[in-house]
């Protein structure tokens, strides 16, 4: 088993954890390759020579950021990731940076569980992206001040019209970013087993908006009809700025990332933790 590090090193500074990692990596005789620095992302993959070597697992140091921009790199080749948590909050993470000798004695003992999670397949411009938490279409600023201060967008499923909003936006969320920006909006949580997409309003101009969940194989376009500029975000980056009558394809992802978790992981118990206290 090769077993690939990627270390977000100004989450680990001086290399202290990754250092750890590696002695205990060699100490229980696992191969392991370290991933190279990068500002990975949707809009800035893991390709090259590393896309193409031979990794059956993946350890990210870091936090739930960094996991977001290894999604696309794990799950196109079927990477399973084990999240050991140097960030705050730690949502997707499974261990503490306490607890990296457990981490690694289960690995190697085949001793964790595997969490699949669908993602989100983004179609614009010609281009194909994917979001493990969340595709955003949000109004932005001109940088003249000029022009309308709201996004005008409709959103459509299996080719009928569900929604016009007026407002900051819309988001399109998978279970996983259910517990992210979705839930700050005022959506609903959804457990990662649930294979459903839900679409939440930002700040609408009206009393009758209400999020709406739908069948992950249920095809969604969002439709610009008109306002200010909308900026199209998937997991937190810009992937570009979009302008009137432009349209977005959402579907489902054709392969899933799968997170390797204790046998007592509990997602309800997770969510009690850490949303309620913001740390572990």
């Amino acid at each position: 088993m090769t077993i690939g590090i990627y270390t977000n090193k100004s989450k680990d500074v001086g290399g202290i954890w990754s250092s750890k990692l590696h002695a205990l990596l060699q100490r229980n005789g696992i191969d392991y390759t370290d991933i190279p620095d990068g500002d990975f992302s949707v809009v800035n993959p893991v390709e090259g020579e590393l896309a193409d070597k031979k990794i059956d697992l993946l350890i990210v140091l870091g936090g739930d950021g960094t996991i977001l921009g290894l999604t696309t790199y794990a799950s196109r080749n079927h990477i399973p990731v084990v999240g050991i948590n140097a960030g705050k909050l730690g949502f997707l993470t499974e261990f503490e940076t306490f607890e990296m000798e457990t981490a690694v004695r289960l690995i190697k003992d085949g001793k964790l569980k595997a969490d699949e999670r669908i993602l989100l397949e983004i179609r614009v411009g010609g281009a194909a992206y994917y979001a493990l938490n969340d595709c955003v279409f949000q109004r932005m600023c001109e940088e003249n001040n000029a022009g309308s201060m709201v996004a005008a967008l409709s959103v459509t499923l299996d080719e009928t019209l569900v929604d016009e909003v007026v407002g900051d936006g819309v988001i399109v969320s998978t279970p996983t970013g259910s517990t992210a920006y979705s839930l700050s909006a005022g959506g609903p949580i959804l457990a990662p087993d649930i294979e459903s997409f839900c679409i939440t309003s930002i700040s609408a101009h009206s009393l009758h908006h209400r999020p709406i969940v739908y069948d992950s194989r249920t095809p969604c376009t969002v439709r610009v009809e008109g306002g200010g500029a909308v900026g199209l975000f998937c997991d937190g980056k810009l992937l570009k700025r979009l302008s009137k009558h432009d349209e977005v394809k959402i579907s489902r992802a054709p392969h899933a990332v799968t997170f390797l978790r204790k046998k007592d992981s509990n997602f309800y118990k997770r969510l009690l933790l850490k949303l309620n206290s913001g740390r572990s």
